[in-house]
């Protein structure tokens, strides 16, 4: 009786110290990704009947100053046109086409939700209390399995 529960007990340790270890001997594959945001907007401007705008004077306006053109430039012969706005000035972008008198505009809101860098993966502090738990739930187990039994 008395060897059978020594010899449960020195399995469930061999089992807790192989387990511990383990993260130190296996060399595990995780998965990262990285990314850089270089987020740009294009814009198609047409005419009601659906021609192209082409050629269209593009001014596009910051949401810091709507009374200064941020930067201009021309659509290209199919009424497109792209530009990257600066990701520091949040709020709303006005972007106005215009050629041969005709003309339109349109707002867009760049907010908080736009990221433009960031990776996916754990920090050091997430990977210590991960390690952390697994530890203390195998201490755990290893007293569960140990407790005497009235």
């Amino acid at each position: 009786m008395w060897g059978d529960l020594l010899m449960k007990r020195i399995i469930i340790l061999t089992l807790f110290i192989i387990i511990l270890f383990s993260p130190i001997i296996a060399h595990a594959h995780g998965a990262k990704i990285e990314y850089n945001a270089n987020m740009s907007y294009e814009l198609l401007a047409k005419y009601d009947s659906g021609e192209p705008m082409a050629n269209a004077q593009i001014i596009v306006y910051a949401p810091d100053d709507p009374a200064t053109p941020w930067t201009k430039g021309a659509a290209d012969e199919n009424g497109r046109y792209s530009f990257v706005p600066d990701f520091s000035k949040k709020g709303m972008w006005t972007i106005q086409a215009r050629y041969a008198g005709h003309g339109a505009n349109i707002n867009i809101e760049i907010g908080e939700e736009a990221s433009l860098a960031g990776s996916t993966g754990y920090t050091w502090l997430q990977k210590l209390i991960m390690a952390a738990s697994v530890v203390w739930g195998m201490i755990g187990t290893a007293l569960f399995y140990t407790r005497r039994k009235n």
